[in-house]
């Protein structure tokens, strides 16, 4: 009984301690979380360390030796001073008294500066010379402390009296007239304040030598320690994760032989509507994955097409379904081309915002539908087993290319287009994947046609069949909001009422056929002209309504102007050559003209009737004196 509870509880905390009541993402998570925290430790003490020995290396290197170098120069030169003033004290000869005088002099000077140095920080160079070498240009920080910089204090006041001193020997030997008792004494009182000054400088010397020991020692014994630390955390980390990865394996095992075992007990029984029960919380494994994906798929299925029915525009589902095909399965290089008939054209429409270069047909297919090969067959086209089947490939894109067709109230509506290289071709997966890529894209046929119907209702009610251009029911539907948007920016909607100049000439002389082909290229001309922001109305017959969204005050004016001149420059072919057109243009302005969108394009219309007046091919801008009624 003992021995059994005692396993049990043994065997509890080994569960605990392997986690094998968690998923295995989640237990080898937290097994790689312990690892790297082993690991982010022993870092920690490395790097911690490596800074520590860096900060104090870097105070030792540039802060105590470039100062222990300065003293003892110093030193040196104060040692130098003192032979040469003595050897001056005994000269008798002038010329040489007075070359020590000076040589005794410049070093003062030297030594002077040096310890200027050593109070305020700065650079020196070439401050002794041993044999052919000259010491390089150093930076030197200033001594800190009370005690240090009253130090430095000191010995600048005593240097400045030594100075004082020598100048005075100096000038007591050049006359010869000074009593040699006196001269003697004035060098007694040097040599006293030399070695006042000596024993003051040796005495930093030895505290700043005592100041390095103590920081290289204290590197030594840092680095020692950071050593131990880092193997111990190091052997520590080692060992729980060679036990813990042991034990977590060992723990692998049974749940996988429980699903092996369901699953044999399954295939017995044929029930395709019953799922493997996964035997432990820590497993959903791969025999029980591969039993399961069926009903995944279908309820996948469902789920994607409700969803997309409940989206608003094709251009939603064209979204999701690529996002679908990209995400879920995988195939990265995607790209959705939908089919217009009506303008025998293939445009992407998937990625959103597809740049051409990023495409793989070339711009003939996207302007003439007719070649694609899926829309002229409706089947699959592949490279993969013929290479060249598709000379519209532009092969720089990929190795292989597999095209499937969308169908469309019983014709090729879409293509859904994959790019691959020639390794992820060859790939076991890969058929699997345009399987269910088939298997979505036919759930997602009928939606998609229901809502390029809708797309077209709405089109063709708010957009002119001629130019493609919005019409006057597209005003009517979005004056409230334009005018909202404007009123909440506080900017300015300028308004064009565009017409062709005696356009009836041209239905007249050529026929109504070369008259469409006039105002389409009228509109676009006009499209072209302005912001891809603007909106161009054709508001009836060769009138041409633009709305400027969001411009300045009176800037109008110079946009019609534009207009005006890249109509008259452009030239409209007619059987037997080409004609030019003109354009009158009228302008007025929201808010600054009126407070209704109708009252200025009146206000517009009218400045445009006055700009027909003057002579047309003009641009009129609206004036309050054009307008005599009380109200529109």
């Amino acid at each position: 009984m003992f021995v059994s509870t005692l396993k049990t509880s043994l065997n509890k905390i080994i569960n605990i301690l392997t986690f094998t009541d968690l998923p295995i993402r989640r237990k080898f998570i937290l097994f790689s979380a312990g690892t790297l925290f082993w690991i982010v430790v022993t870092s920690a003490i490395g790097f911690i360390t490596l800074f520590h020995l860096s900060t104090e290396s870097k105070k030792l290197v540039d802060i105590i030796e470039p100062q222990q170098k300065v003293v003892n120069s110093v030193i040196r030169k104060l040692a130098e001073v003192s032979i040469t003033v003595n050897q001056l004290f005994l000269l008798e000869n002038k010329e040489a008294a007075r070359d020590n005088f000076h040589k005794a002099k410049r070093s003062i000077e030297e030594c002077h500066s040096y310890l200027i140095l050593l109070r305020n920080g700065g650079f020196i160079k070439g401050y002794a010379q041993y044999g052919d070498q000259s010491m390089e240009e150093f930076p030197v920080s200033p001594l800190t402390g009370a005690e240090k910089k009253t130090f430095i204090e000191d010995v600048l006041v005593k240097i400045v009296k030594l100075e004082n001193l020598l100048s005075e020997i100096g000038v007591a030997k050049e006359s010869n007239r000074t009593d040699p008792v006196s001269l003697r004494e004035k060098l007694s009182e040097f040599d006293a304040l030399m070695q006042s000054m000596l024993l003051t400088l040796n005495k930093s010397a030895i505290s700043l030598s005592q100041e390095g020991g103590n920081i290289s020692h204290s590197i030594k014994r840092d680095f020692k320690t950071a050593l131990i630390l880092i193997l111990l955390t190091f052997f520590i980390g080692a060992s729980l994760s060679i036990i813990f990865g042991v034990l977590i394996s060992v723990n692998l095992v049974k749940p996988i032989n429980a699903i092996v075992s369901n699953f044999r007990s399954f295939s017995s029984q044929h029930d395709i509507a019953k799922e493997i029960k996964v035997p432990s919380k820590d497993e959903i494994g791969t025999l029980a994955l591969e039993y399961n994906k069926f009903i995944n798929m279908i309820e996948s299925m469902i789920s994607f097409k409700k969803i997309i029915e409940e989206d608003e525009t094709v251009e939603d589902v064209y979204l999701r379904l690529g996002n679908l095909l990209t995400t879920e399965l995988g195939l990265h290089n995607c790209t959705i081309y939908e089919i217009s008939t009506y303008k025998n054209t293939i445009k992407p429409v998937y990625p959103p915002d597809p740049v051409f270069s990023d495409l793989s047909c070339d711009m003939d297919v996207l302007l003439n539908c007719d070649l694609c090969r899926v829309k002229r067959t409706g089947h699959t086209i592949s490279s993969k087993e013929h290479k060249d089947i598709c000379k519209f490939f532009r092969r720089e894109k990929g190795d292989v290319h597999i095209c499937i067709p969308v169908f469309v109230s019983g014709k090729v509506g879409g293509v859904v287009q994959f790019v691959f290289d020639k390794n992820e071709a060859s790939s076991a997966e890969l058929k699997e994947k345009i399987q269910r890529t088939m298997q979505y894209i036919s759930e997602a046929q009928p939606v998609m046609e229901s809502k390029r119907l809708m797309r077209a209702f709405k089109e063709s009610s708010i957009k002119d069949a001629l130019t493609g251009l919005y019409n006057r029911r597209f005003i009517e539907e979005t004056s409230t909001s334009l005018i909202s948007g404007v009123q909440r920016r506080k900017t300015t909607l300028g308004l064009l009422m565009c017409d062709l100049d005696f356009f009836k000439e041209v239905n007249d002389k050529y026929g109504h056929d070369i008259g469409d082909t006039v105002l389409k290229e009228t509109a676009h001309v006009i499209k072209k002209t302005v912001r891809d922001s603007d909106i161009v109305v054709r508001f009836g017959g060769e009138e041409f309504l633009v709305l400027l969204l969001d411009i300045q005050p009176e800037a109008s004016f110079d946009i019609a102007n534009k207009i005006r001149a890249a109509v008259e420059q452009t030239k409209f072919h007619v059987p037997g050559g080409f004609i030019s057109k003109t354009i009158s243009i009228g302008i007025s302005e929201f808010p600054h003209d009126t407070q209704t969108i109708w009252e200025a394009i009146k206000f517009a219309d009218v400045a445009l009737y006055q700009a027909k007046d003057n002579g047309r091919n003009r641009v009129v801008r609206f004036t309050s004196s054009m307008w005599t009624e009380e109200r529109y």
